[in-house]
């Protein structure tokens, strides 16, 4: 049996980092300066690197909206970074972010077989694309 989450739910975003998503949609939030990130950064070095990858924990702040979440970009090309949010009912502790951390490597994994990144690619660099 496995152990519970320590997140609501999870949502792999691909190239597009949650943050942009909520700029676009109009939600306002607000990015902690969290000590789970630089934990992660030094206990993770094997998953994440500092000066590659994104680690960042939010919540935003309309006032419809009362969720917490943790974005995590993790660079899988020279220009790319894959892009997994996961959101919770509350601020989360280390301990929660680790346990989150330890099935991010799994999920994108899955999520990014049979990805072509030549498509990824076409799609940026001519919006059309994206609409086919």
């Amino acid at each position: 049996m496995t152990s519970p989450k320590p997140y609501v739910d999870y949502k792999f975003l691909g190239v597009k980092p949650f943050t942009k998503s909520l700029d676009e949609a109009g939600v306002t939030y607000t990015i902690f300066s969290d000590p789970a990130a630089n934990f992660l950064f030094t206990a993770r070095a094997d998953l994440f690197n500092r000066d590659e990858d994104v680690i960042e924990v939010g919540k935003c702040t309309n006032s419809d909206i009362n969720v917490y979440f943790a974005q995590f970009g993790i660079k899988i090309t020279p220009s790319f970074k894959s892009f997994i949010v996961f959101i919770f009912d509350h601020h989360p502790s280390i301990d929660e972010m680790s346990v989150t951390a330890a099935g991010i490597e799994e999920i994108i994994m899955r999520h990014l077989d049979g990805v072509d990144v030549n498509d990824i690619i076409k799609r940026r660099d001519d919006p059309e694309a994206s609409s086919s």
